[in-house]
């Protein structure tokens, strides 16, 4: 299993739901299967069904407000969260608590401010792959998850931004450029992003530039 965490948005309309008791609770999508994220720095990525299921069944998921452990909304080992795959993608369900962030929370629902959800995994090992074919619309190649490590997730206020801390080692494969070492001090006033990253490429060449200047 990969060692880097990543992160992911999924715009889409949250559910909230009161119960007889008071009890707020809300309901929501952190992924939705086979859907094409947008640039994610040279290529594009979608979710295969069954990828996160395991680990959503037997991790000690956490749900947050925002990313921010401080802002924590329930955990799957408390009860307080319901996590799980349907046909649509990665579902979540919070039995929000009754603090400051919890009423919060429950507030923007209810005015609707809250359009989205993001979640944090790993892929695990042998748990990518390049599509057979490159995205028709932009020409990208399209790195297709088919198991990944699901740890958090949660209500976001920002889902058009999708965040991305993918590793070099992941592009590499999805971009099929092979095994690369930075480049050693000596060597590194004459390396050329164009020397690992196809030229058809720009962003991940930006990036590939970015991580060793």
């Amino acid at each position: 299993m990969t060692t880097t965490r990543e992160l992911r948005v999924a715009v889409g309309a949250l559910e909230e739901r009161a119960s007889d008791d008071g009890r707020i609770s809300m309901r929501g999508y952190a992924y939705r299967f086979n859907e094409l994220s947008q640039n994610l720095g040279g290529f594009r990525e979608r979710i295969v069904p069954g990828a996160g299921a395991p680990s959503l069944r037997q991790n000690d998921v956490y749900a947050t407000f925002n990313h921010n452990v401080s802002a924590l909304l329930g955990r799957t080992s408390s009860g307080t969260l319901r996590v799980g795959e349907d046909r649509e993608g990665g579902f979540y369900e919070i039995d929000l608590p009754d603090t400051t962030v919890g009423r919060d929370v429950a507030e923007l629902l209810k005015r609707g401010d809250l359009k989205g959800s993001s979640f944090t995994f790993r892929v695990l090992d042998g748990g990518q792959r390049r599509a057979e074919e490159d995205d028709p619309e932009t020409g990208l190649p399209i790195r297709e998850i088919t198991a990944m490590d699901v740890s958090e997730l949660g209500p976001v206020t920002n889902p058009a931004y999708l965040t991305t801390q993918a590793s070099l080692r992941s592009i590499e494969e999805v971009l099929s450029i092979g095994e690369f070492a930075p480049p050693a001090s000596d060597e590194a006033r004459d390396f050329q992003p164009a020397d690992v990253v196809p030229a058809s490429h720009p962003d991940a060449r930006a990036l590939v530039r970015a991580l060793f200047k």
